[in-house]
């Protein structure tokens, strides 16, 4: 049907309207006639410039199922409010031309979303509709309406508010997509976490290569060691300090890098769950899993195997290769009596001179005795500066005791390369005080080791390759459920049989069997096996830990913790004053001297070298396996709030990491742990690590000779101005200060895990009024079966049917405010000739078709009557319905 309206105002201006049967405006079309204009005063309400106005002659507005039709229909609802703009007064259209009830009705509307809309305050903006303002010739032009999702089912399926919302929802995503498309583009998914560590995995790699390269042609290399620094002590910590630093922020990332591929390799797909399921075995789901490794692919397990073995090694071998040796006094020992000071004749033949020295040290000795050279310790402090590994401040020392001797001042003599103070125990007790003389400063140097720089070169090549394979192996054919979203998206695309009718599965009835279907129970039946009552309990983080993985990441804390306890306890108490070591320097007294296997010497020093470097870069492994466990546990912790968030709503996106995310699916580059939580364990274990490499660590001590007549390095004229002794000598060193604050990190670690396990998951039951309880947390940790039974939307057929003898034929399930779900036998569900019942039940079917591709929350989906089995599943429509605690739910 086709009619012309007129303007008002007489301008040649007409405006032919074109409906269908069913009343919708499918043309509008405005047409310019031919003659004058007839001007005439403005009168009535004030009119404004119609939004489809433009400065063309003719403006054909397509059908209601485009865009644009809808676009001039949404324009004609209030103008004065749509546009502000005006031509002018003798231009303008009288707003009333139209009355507002039949604009209203070309628009679909009805009387509660009209009062809906002015509530709001009648903003296009709040209705989802972009517009963009044209000033050209300072002309009205078409209303731009952009991004609005318009079909059939949301016209008659859903409010004005509901579409109003939606389509809020479709033009912020869609402005999302278009801001990050090239983002989105280079991070698809997980494969974006592998691309990310390979990249990082290569920058260190190219950066061990480029040290390696600058070592060796920078200068001469010694036994497979190339000096960095050689020089005051002070200077060569704060050397070690920056290196240490760096190298155990790259080891850090390598295990991080790691474990997110051990997490990726290890999730299992859905062949696998199923496979799993069929012999009543279950999965881990998002997180990294031993367990799965025994049902995955095997050419996955043996690339978590190669990654991690690279990753825990690089960290050993970084923190071997670097290491700060430091000079040590070859200091003497003389056990003199008061007649010795006085210049008294002696002998130096070998019953009293066992250190051998020479007759000119000793009298040079005896000379600056003599002239009251030499500083004054009391024998308690005299015995604690030579008791010692080493020495570093004094030369020489002349123990002055009260012992008579009628052939020669001269008692005994020691050196610290063929013993120490308490070989002269015997006559230890005599001493009355000590004379020593001052030595030279000590030199400290920074050495690499060649060998083990290139084998750490080598292995994060072999670590870039290794990613490299994942991604070309698994670049299409692989889809992991890594994420929970990615299973419960599986699950809800193709719900598993072996979990059916036991949506409140728990992880004990997984281990005693009772899951699935009790084959025993014949149609009719209103139970099954895996029915049960919603028990509401407070739920901690700490409950969604399993006892063995508690027990495991309980001993590697114990076991560091202990270990450390032990050598700082063993540190304080070698000291004589029960002094703690400064940071990163091991005292004389916290140093223990290595077996002589592992001393070096002219022709063994790089073996020994290495080997002794690598012991003391031991415990590191322990680090690596704290980092692994720890992070395990926060995943699980996190795995458990995620699921536990659907439960109390509002709907929620699936999370998941195929990169490829449908409808209101999300993709993220991060699997379960936050990239908050990442980061704050990385740099947390980064200063672990550091601390470490300077609480305990490889110290070579060269011993040096020193020059008794000058008390300088100098032997001769000719001699260099550090002679070396051809033994160096291989201590381990713990820093008493390093091994307090490494202390203190652990019980911080600890702390933060205990206040998050002690935080409780959010209710989503209530229990004589009081919020408690949430039926989606995972206790004992995560489990395939699980999280399978709760995805199921039906149940099966032989469950929940009602008998309808005494009940009336009026549909039982309308009764409370739970629309049914169809299962597979509908008619057993709904009573024959209940229009409502088949009407409720297309709706429910409509609503949950591509569930996994909305917006998500669990709650109860089916209430049943009476005594009637319930069931509870996610659902895209309506509120989150809580369990009742009187019914039983399947």
């Amino acid at each position: 049907m086709e009619i012309v309206i007129p303007p008002r105002d007489h301008r040649p201006l007409t405006y032919q309207y074109t409906w269908d049967e069913n009343g919708e405006v499918t043309n509008i079309t405005r047409i310019k006639e031919d003659g004058p204009v007839q001007e005439r005063p403005r009168r009535g309400r004030q009119t404004v410039q119609w939004p489809f106005q433009s400065i063309s002659n003719e403006t054909e507005i397509s059908s209601p199922t485009t865009v644009s039709h809808y676009a001039a229909r949404r324009a004609t609802w209030e103008p004065k409010r749509a546009m502000r703009a005006r031509v002018g007064d003798t231009d303008s259209i009288a707003q009333d031309l139209i009355p507002d009830y039949v604009i209203n009705y070309m628009r679909g509307e009805t009387p509660e979303t009209v009062a809906r809309r002015k509530q709001n305050g009648g903003k296009l903006a709040e209705r989802g509709v972009d517009i963009r303002r044209h000033k050209a010739n300072q002309q009205s032009r078409t209303a731009d309406f952009e991004g609005f999702l318009h079909d059939a089912s949301s016209r008659s399926g859903a409010s004005s508010g509901d579409a109003n919302d939606e389509s809020r929802h479709i033009l912020s995503s869609s402005k999302k997509k278009g801001e990050g498309g090239v983002r989105k583009r280079f991070l698809p998914g997980w494969r974006a976490g592998i691309e990310l560590n390979l990249f990082l995995t290569l920058l260190i790699f190219l950066a061990g290569v480029g040290c390696l390269i600058a070592i060796i042609t920078r200068g001469p290399i010694s036994s497979g060691e190339s000096i960095l620094f050689s020089g005051l002590c002070s200077t060569a910590s704060s050397i070690n300090w920056g290196l240490h630093g760096v190298i155990n922020l790259f080891a850090v990332a390598l295990i991080a890098g790691a474990n997110y591929v051990f997490q990726v390799l290890s999730s299992p797909t859905r062949m696998e769950v199923s496979v799993a399921h069929q012999k009543k075995r279950w999965l881990d789901i998002g997180i990294p899993s031993i367990r799965n490794l025994t049902h995955i692919q095997g050419v996955r397990t043996l690339i978590i195997v190669v990654v991690l073995i690279a990753a825990v090694t690089t960290q050993i071998i970084y923190n071997a290769a670097l290491s700060t040796s430091q000079t040590s006094i070859d200091y003497k020992l003389l056990l003199v009596t008061d007649s010795f000071l006085d210049g008294g004749p002696f002998s130096n033949d070998t019953t009293s001179n066992g250190a051998q020295l020479s007759r000119l040290d000793i009298l040079a000795l005896q000379g600056k005795a003599v002239r009251n050279e030499l500083v004054n310790l009391t024998t308690t402090d005299c015995f604690a500066q030579f008791s010692g590994a080493y020495e570093t401040t004094y030369s020489a020392a002349l123990l002055v005791s009260d012992l008579g001797s009628e052939t020669t001042p001269l008692i005994q003599t020691s050196r610290a390369v063929s013993s120490i103070i308490t070989d002269l125990a015997p006559e230890m007790s005599s001493i009355k005080y000590c004379l020593t003389q001052t030595g030279p400063e000590p030199i400290c140097s920074v050495a690499v080791n060649i060998p083990l720089l290139g084998a750490i070169t080598a292995l994060n090549l072999l670590t870039a390759l290794t990613l490299g394979l994942v991604l070309l192996l698994f670049r299409k054919s692989f889809h992991p459920l890594a994420t929970l979203g990615d299973a419960i998206s599986s699950f809800l695309q193709d719900p598993d049989p072996t979990t059916r009718g036991s949506c409140l599965l728990s992880k004990t009835d997984v281990w005693q069997g009772r899951w699935g279907q009790n084959p025993d129970n014949g149609p009719g039946a209103s139970t099954i096996a895996g029915a049960k009552y919603f028990v509401p309990r407070d739920h901690f983080w700490f409950g969604s830990l399993s006892l063995p993985r508690l027990v495991s990441v309980l001993f590697v804390w114990l076991a560091c913790v202990g270990l450390t306890v032990s050598a700082l306890a063993l540190s304080i108490v070698a000291d004589p004053r029960s002094r703690l070591s400064p940071f990163g320097t091991g005292s004389e007294y916290s140093t223990v001297i290595l077996p002589s296997i592992l001393q070096a010497t002219t022709t063994s020093r790089l073996s020994s070298t290495v080997s002794a470097a690598l012991i003391a870069a031991l415990p590191h492994i322990l680090l690596a396996a704290l980092y692994l466990s720890v992070n395990s546990l926060l995943t699980i912790f996190f795995l458990s709030h995620e699921s536990s968030l659907f439960a109390v709503g509002p709907h929620r996106p699936l999370r998941v990491s195929n990169g490829r995310p449908e409808g209101s699916q999300i993709s993220s580059l991060y699997l379960t742990l936050p990239r908050p939580i990442s980061w704050f364990l990385v740099i947390l274990f980064a200063g672990m690590g550091f601390t470490l490499s300077q609480s305990v660590f490889l110290t070579p001590l060269d011993l040096v000779h020193v020059d008794l007549a000058s008390g300088s390095l100098f032997e001769d004229s000719s001699s260099s101005p550090v002679q070396l002794v051809q033994v160096a000598t291989m201590a381990l060193s713990f820093s008493g200060v390093g091994l307090f604050i490494l202390l203190g990190m652990f019980i911080f670690l600890a702390i933060v895990v205990t206040v998050l396990g002690l935080r409780r998951a959010p209710p989503a039951a209530f229990v004589n009024g009081q919020a408690m309880g949430n039926p989606l947390t995972l206790p004992a940790g995560s489990c395939s079966a699980v999280i399978s039974a709760r995805c199921h939307l039906t149940l099966p057929r032989d469950i929940g049917r009602l008998s309808t003898s005494g009940l009336g034929s009026a549909g039982l399930w309308y009764g409370s405010s739970f629309p049914p779900i169809f299962e597979e036998e509908t008619t057993g569900n709904h009573p024959s000739g209940s229009r409502r019942g088949q009407e409720e039940g297309e709706k429910a079917v409509d609503e949950n078709s591509e569930l996994w591709k909305k917006e998500l929350a669990w709650g109860v989906v089916r209430q049943g009557v009476g005594m009637q089995v319930s069931h509870a599943s996610f659902t895209a429509s309506g509120p989150v319905v809580f369990l009742d605690v009187a019914r039983c739910y399947a």
